[in-house]
């Protein structure tokens, strides 16, 4: 079988959220007892007057992973339509891209999903690829 990366973005729009580091520390929980999920720590950062947390860790997987990375923010925009935000860099092993992409959101879908929607009150939760996301328009 061929390796291909799979990268894949969790976002979700959150009920609520009022204090970013506390609503990072459930996500966080609700994370902690996977497996595949190591070195997971939540730091706060703040620009311009703006706050946000990220949730930063490694996730390791027999088909090769490159990082795992998330962000809690309080605002939710048109440009940016979620409160949390979570990109998942994976290889899947597969005979095709497609199915390799497939075989990522469906993981995705079954680990993450039930175990945010159990800690934190979500409104929203989807599985993106990249081509899903939101791309500006240029010129």
């Amino acid at each position: 079988m061929v390796k291909f990366r799979a990268d894949h973005y969790l976002v979700a729009e959150l009920e609520g959220v009022t204090d970013v580091t506390a609503t990072a520390n459930s996500v966080l929980g609700a994370l902690k007892d996977m497996p595949e999920l190591k070195d997971l720590a939540v730091v706060s950062r703040r620009m311009e007057g703006r706050q946000w947390s990220e949730i930063l860790g490694r996730l390791i997987i027999p088909e090769g992973s490159r990082a795992f990375w998330g962000m809690v923010k309080r605002e939710v925009t048109p440009r940016e339509p979620y409160n949390l935000f979570i990109r998942i860099d994976v290889n899947a092993e597969a005979p095709t891209i497609e199915e390799a992409r497939d075989k990522v959101k469906s993981w995705v879908e079954a680990q993450f999903v039930p175990r945010i929607k159990k800690d934190a009150a979500v409104k929203t939760i989807r599985v993106l690829q990249a081509r899903d996301l939101y791309l500006p328009k240029l010129g």
